[in-house]
């Protein structure tokens, strides 16, 4: 039997220890030693029986806690036993006014926390288990009441020879319609009860053509006028048949199954059958089931006929081919037409019964008052997640992916209103066919690297702009189930242009600057922008030369090297000034030298005949710059993150939460190295944690002193460390490993100057994607270090315990 979860959260260790050691060991333990600690862990699953809550604790305390999950409706499904000193009733009512199941006084009573604890779990898991045994039956109903329906409507198939799809596609497209409908109005009041029972109701629509002579039936050819009157009579037939049943009538299935099958071919006009209804005096069951039933008709071979193409089918019904039919249906149709395309064939849920056992046991879980889903709440903040991510966007490209349909909704908004919304089928080749193949697998890698944790990601693509190519960034969210934390349900996302996005040029355009007055005006203008950046710069990217301006307005190298400034003696990979010119256009970027990192304007220039390109350069103190892979990102301040979350207390450098937030982001760093403290445990064991600490802090600054501002340190584990480049020369990378090792060589801990430090590294270049680099670094440091232990170069070994104790006494 498995055993129960118990979350204990309190501060401190010896309280957590004394109740597990009451509790025993029948019990799965997860501890919290505060608040905030405890949402977090609730947070990533909510797998827990039990929780154990401490009052006053630091960061977040016990209140705080229930506030989160009342918030969040996690205290429906996890009870919780309120454990404090605390014995004022204004603390105890607060208590159970928030929720809690229990409330039990310090200090412990082994016999009242072991038989409360007991008794909450007894309930909890009675409740459960009968939410599941009440889900089971209600599941088990509704399967035998849908293949009674299924077993009739397939005697009908069969019988007239109908692929078996018929009823299934039927039923899709019936649910497709009336979801639409109650979406565009509130006329009808269709409750999610009725369009589940609708639903199954058209299963039935044909169930009088029993009652038809198969030769009539079954004929490949036209009918005669006198056979097509026969045909007809099925509709009245199979109303005649229902209307004879003994039992049942008062049901509301009954009632749609009856109007379904009498009047699923009435028309809008009154020229339908049997009774010529008109508008709205056609039962809204009827209507929808009568528009699914000839779109599926059309779209499917029969004996009589080929199959027509989805939009030939469209075209039709909306053309008034087939007949009139309510107009806001029409609507319905052409709206729900994109997913008709993919979905009309196949089935739209899996689980044809989910949506009704959800809305019954819901139902009954909330007359009893046990424990329920929130899923409507889920819902809700996954629509909210949507509206803030499009809300912090503003123009280009925005899309929606649903990952059941395959289908994209997009809006272009540089488009004019009418041809700005779209939907495009993922699925299909046209919908990537801008993207070159090496960028569609560097966006279909980026969008496997995504998870639950860390769902967002940017990359930068060249998309093709009229005539020319243009430098586009991309930004997607992806989005994951509440029920199934692992399963991917789609994505949202933008793309802008930068190009586009600049609305009137940043200075005098190339035509204005084309003439003698011209150039002039530039070098003023050249003047006034030394004010608001860091460098402003002529070069000509093709001979990578800087160039100057005489007071006459001539251009001229002035014997610069324009890489030279980012400490590179030869051309740039990736130029953005060589793109900017040779699209003659303004283009953006980040770049880095080997200590500081600028964002650089690129802008196409021709003077006196000679093109050139302006460069702009600022230089970023904020936060840090992410440029890895074309990923443009600015962390820290820019994005209003309280960073505290993602440091290590210790060593004020990046945590591994820093680490697993950003992963997405740090993919297409070009090194990549593990660096892991020698002897560490030994340290520790011999010279006391507060040593270890010091220990790692000065390792720490001492890797700092070797490293530029734009490369990352992350405290991965305990004593390892994780080290990021994003641009650098391989013969770098190899010197920097070896000035971090002299830098901690160096260190000296001046209470025990008998301790001699270093550290053991393994190096990637090149290599991706960031989990291989990692694997890599990983193994290379694990050589280094047996070589470090084989050769004898380990730290001089500590004294004894003994003495240390005494050492440390002194």
């Amino acid at each position: 039997m498995e055993r129960q979860t118990v979350l204990i959260v309190d501060d401190s260790e010896l309280n957590r220890m004394m109740l597990m050691e009451i509790l025993g060991e029948q019990y799965h333990y997860i501890e919290a030693q505060n608040g905030r600690e405890a949402v977090r862990l609730m947070e990533k699953k909510l797998t827990v029986d039990l929780m154990l809550l401490d009052i006053n604790m630091p960061e977040m305390n016990g209140f705080q806690v229930l506030e989160q999950m009342n918030r969040f409706r996690w205290i429906d499904e996890i009870p919780v036993i309120m454990i404090s000193t605390d014995e004022t009733n204004q603390a105890i009512q607060q208590a159970y006014a928030m929720g809690v199941t229990d409330y039990i006084r310090r200090p412990f009573d082994t016999f009242i926390v072991r038989h409360r604890v007991e008794n909450t779990l007894k309930l909890y898991a009675n409740q459960k288990r009968l939410m599941y045994l009440v889900s089971d039956q209600i599941r088990e109903k509704e399967e035998n009441s849908n293949l009674m329906v299924g077993i009739l409507s397939h005697v009908v198939e069969f019988r007239n020879h109908e692929g078996g799809d018929h009823i299934r596609n039927i039923r899709s497209i019936t649910e497709l319609l009336l979801r639409r409908l109650v979406e565009k109005t509130k006329a009808y009041h269709l409750s999610e009860e009725d369009i589940a029972l609708i639903k199954t109701a058209s299963a039935l629509h044909d169930i009088g053509k029993i009652t038809i002579p198969e030769e009539i039936l079954n004929k490949p050819g036209k009918l005669t006028s006198e056979e097509f009157a026969v045909m007809k009579t099925h509709a009245a037939a199979g109303a005649v048949i229902l209307e004879q049943m003994t039992f049942g009538q008062e049901k509301p299935l009954f009632r749609y199954a009856l109007e379904i099958c009498r009047w699923h071919h009435e028309r809008w006009d009154g020229h339908g059958y049997p009774d010529g209804l008109r508008g709205e005096r056609i039962p809204i069951a009827a209507q929808v089931v009568a528009l699914a039933d000839v779109y599926n008709a059309l779209t499917s071979e029969r004996c009589y006929k080929k199959a027509f193409d989805h939009d030939t089918a469209i075209a039709m019904i909306l053309g008034g081919e087939c007949g009139a039919f309510n107009p806001l249906l029409l609507e319905c149709l052409a709206d729900v037409s994109p997913r008709l395309r993919i979905t009309s064939h196949v089935p739209l849920d899996g689980d044809p019964y989910r949506l009704e056992v959800n809305r019954l046991s819901d139902e009954l879980l909330a007359r009893a008052d046990l424990p329920r889903n929130d899923r409507v709440q889920r819902i809700l903040e996954s629509l909210q997640e949507r509206i803030d991510f499009f809300a912090s966007c503003s123009g280009g490209i925005q899309f929606e992916f649903d990952a059941l349909s395959g289908l994209a909704d997009i809006t272009n908004w540089d488009e004019p209103p009418q041809y700005r919304h779209t939907v495009k089928n993922a699925a299909h080749p046209e919908c990537f066919c801008r993207l070159s193949q090496k960028d569609f697998h560097r966006l279909q890698e980026a969008m496997a690297a995504t998870t639950k944790e860390t769902p967002e990601f940017s990359v930068s693509l060249l998309l093709p702009c009229g005539t020319e190519h243009h430098w586009c960034d991309l930004r997607v969210r992806t989005l994951w189930s509440d029920r199934q934390p692992e399963h991917y349900v789609g994505a949202v996302g933008q793309l802008v242009d930068p190009q586009l996005s600049v609305k009137k040029p940043l200075l005098l355009s190339a035509a204005d600057v084309n003439t003698e007055d011209g150039t002039l005006a530039l070098a003023a203008e050249m003047r006034r922008l030394r004010m608001v950046f860091d460098v402003v710069r002529l070069v000509d990217p093709t001979t990578n030369s800087v160039l100057e301006l005489d007071e006459q307005g001539v251009l001229h190298p002035n014997g610069s090297h324009c890489a030279a400034f980012w400490d590179n003696g030869r051309s740039c990979a990736n130029c953005i000034s060589s793109r900017a010119l040779a699209q003659k256009t303004t283009l953006n970027k980040l770049e880095f030298t080997n200590t500081d990192m600028y964002f650089v304007i690129s802008k196409y220039l021709c003077l006196n005949g000679m093109p050139c390109v302006l460069e702009m350069l600022s230089k970023l103190s904020e936060g840090r710059w992410i440029d890895a892979n074309g990923t443009r990102l600015l962390l820290d301040h820019s994005r209003a993150e309280n960073m505290e979350l993602f440091m290590d207390p210790l060593t004020n450098t990046y945590a591994r939460r820093y680490f697993e937030s950003y992963r997405s982001h740090l993919e297409g760093m070009e090194h990549v190295a593990i660096i892991d403290v020698d002897s560490f445990k030994q340290v520790n064991d011999a010279y006391g944690h507060q040593t270890g600490d010091t220990v790692l802090r000065d390792i720490v600054a001492a890797i700092h002193s070797c490293i530029r501002s734009t490369d990352t340190l992350i405290r991965y584990g305990g004593d390892e460390f994780l080290l990021l480049f994003p641009k650098m020369d391989e013969h770098i990378f190899v010197r920097k490993q070896n000035e971090i090792r002299e830098a901690v060589r160096r260190i000296v801990i001046p209470e025990y100057p008998e301790l001699h430090l270093s550290v053991s590294i393994g190096g990637v270049s090149g290599v991706h994607p960031l989990a291989e680099a990692i694997r890599q670094a990983d193994y290379l440091m694990y050589e280094n270090k047996e070589k470090y232990y084989t050769e004898g170069e380990h730290v001089t070994p500590p004294p004894k315990m003994e003495e240390n104790i005494k050492i440390r006494d002194k």
